[in-house]
């Protein structure tokens, strides 16, 4: 089974937060700050368009068992 986008959304948060320490213990940065905050706005938003797909396809689900439910009643 593969991974869900959440899944690659927490991966990329887990090794971003690791670069960030690296370069709090080092004089020199290894990405801008600015960097940073982009690369974190873009995992949020990852991660609550992968939560909403993840809410659409459990309600359509529920709906065709609504439907199939309804059709052998």
């Amino acid at each position: 089974m593969g991974r869900k986008p959440e899944d690659y959304a927490q991966l990329l948060a887990s090794a971003l937060c690791k670069i960030h320490a690296a370069e709090c213990r080092d004089v020199s940065p290894l990405m801008s700050d600015d960097s940073v905050r982009i690369i974190s706005q873009t995992i949020a938003v990852a991660m609550e368009d992968a939560r909403k797909i993840q809410i659409e396809q459990e309600l359509a689900a529920i709906r065709e068992r609504r439907e199939r439910i309804h059709l052998h009643s």
